[in-house]
């Protein structure tokens, strides 16, 4: 990393200098490709130079249309790779900062869009598949956002037009509406604490409603912010997901709720990682206990992998590359602030919180490989890796010493799984810090945690550079 620091903020294509650079290499190739055509070109350069902030839905047709016209252009020119490069970093940090309305507008299809405004109807047809993608990823965070606001009020007072709002929103019948949530509310407390006991004779009615019962369950969770038997709560849901047997559907729920506010770190971001674990999973020794976290024993994994639902969430994770590295930099900068904290007053999201919802991410990313996943994990084993530039240097360090080094040997590991021959250099490095690393701390077992991370870290270079050769 340039600075050292985790996911460096210099890298986030949504940094103002980054998007300002993006649209400089833009206007350049525009005034490349269409000097002959001023229309095309004058048009081209608006869009680009246009900022996203609360754009409306007019100026959203304006701006899909003509992307849609500046890359059908280019299709065969030499520069068209470039160009869908830059258009679509360009939008993918600009879509989630438009008006909700002009995102309700917009209807995806197969390979065309379809903008409705005013009661009147406009289609872009042959629309590029990747700008495609982008809409409906945008589309759907600001579906779960309506779905938690509705879920909120109907909490709150449960009334016919609140019904009538969370029917609407997650496009249930209104008499099913009403039967799951009242089935739902049973499973809660006055406090907002998931009861055990009532969930398993109600699991197969539940079942019966399928997805809708994994969505409003979870909703209502998260909403009610019950602290009691999250674990039960969460091996419970398991249960209700492995019988209803639509894993990518839940994945894809969670993945979009989890990066939905990518500057903020939820209670619930935990949770939806953990269960994210367990869905990319053929079988899961949690689904018979509950436990506290994801076992690190799940890295040996590989035939034990859903590869259908592995292959769907790293395409969804690579899809919000930025989304989600903002996302997991938030957490660690939250983690950092925790870390250098002078008060010693409880503080919400604790350290230990954070830490775990960390490790959790780590786990999952290291299950699923990917370019989003390579990323994170090269990053976070130079921030935890690093005795001197790391984390350790951060004043309340030392009390979480081994915890960290757990860190590494799982981000060591994950590399193992996801890593190229680009990064032996790296890890050759961290390997020349183990004397540092286990001198922080005098213990015998952090220095044995330290000696068997070097271990792992001999055994990932072999693997990798072995792995090339053989692909050589």
């Amino acid at each position: 990393m340039k600075d050292g620091r985790f996911l460096s903020a210099d890298i986030d294509p949504a940094k103002d200098s980054n998007v300002n650079n993006l649209k400089e290499q833009a206007l350049q190739l525009i005034h490349q490709a269409f000097s002959e055509d001023q229309r095309l070109h004058d048009a081209a350069a608006v869009a680009i130079l246009n900022d996203y902030d609360d754009m409306g839905a007019d100026t959203f047709l304006k701006q899909l249309r003509t992307y849609s016209l500046i890359l059908n252009a280019l299709r065969k020119d030499a520069v068209f790779q470039e160009m869908l490069t830059i258009l679509m970093n360009l939008l993918r940090t600009g879509v989630y900062r438009v008006s909700g309305e002009a995102l309700d507008a917009v209807t995806v299809r197969r390979d065309a869009l379809r903008v409705d405004i005013d009661g009147k109807s406009t289609l872009i047809g042959n629309v590029n598949g990747e700008l495609l993608t982008i809409l409906s990823l945008g589309k759907e965070s600001r579906e779960t956002e309506r779905q938690l606001m509705v879920i909120d009020r109907l909490v709150k007072c449960r009334n016919d037009a609140n019904l009538e709002a969370v029917s609407r929103s997650f496009k249930i019948p209104l008499h099913d509406t009403e039967k799951i949530t009242l089935l739902i509310e049973r499973l809660f407390d006055n406090q907002g604490n998931f009861i055990r006991k009532t969930f398993e004779p109600m699991l197969d009615e539940l079942a019966r409603h399928g997805n809708h019962a994994f969505e409003l369950l979870w909703c209502y969770f998260k909403v009610l912010k019950g602290r009691a038997n999250r674990v039960s709560f969460l091996n419970a849901l398991q249960h209700l997901i492995s019988r209803i047997n639509r894993p990518k559907h839940a994945l894809r729920f969670l993945l979009a709720d989890f990066c939905r506010h990518p500057d903020q770190v939820e209670p619930s971001d935990r949770n939806a990682i953990m269960l994210a674990n367990i869905l990319l999973r053929t079988y899961n020794k949690e689904l018979d206990v509950d436990i506290e976290m994801t076992p690190e024993e799940v890295l040996n994994v590989r035939n034990g992998l859903d590869r259908d639902v592995v292959h769907y969430a790293k395409f969804r994770i690579d899809s919000v590359e930025y989304r989600f590295s903002t996302k997991v930099r938030a957490i660690h900068e939250k983690l950092v602030a925790r870390l250098n904290a002078t008060t010693s007053g409880r503080q919400t999201p604790s350290v230990r919180h954070l830490l775990f919802l960390e490790r959790e991410i780590f786990i999952f990313l290291s299950l699923l490989s990917g370019k989003t996943a390579r990323l994170v994990l090269v990053s976070a084993l130079t921030e935890y890796g690093d005795p001197k530039a790391g984390i350790y240097r951060h004043l309340r360090a030392a009390s979480y010493l081994p915890v960290f080094l757990q860190h590494l040997k799982i981000i060591v590991r994950g590399v193992g799984r996801v890593g190229t021959r680009d990064d032996v250099g790296l890890l050759r490095q961290i390997s020349e810090y183990g004397l540092e690393l286990s001198q922080l701390s005098g213990t015998p077992e952090n220095q044995r945690s330290v000696v068997r991370t070097m271990g792992w870290i001999e055994n990932v270079i072999r693997s990798i550079t072995t792995a090339n050769w053989h692909s050589a």
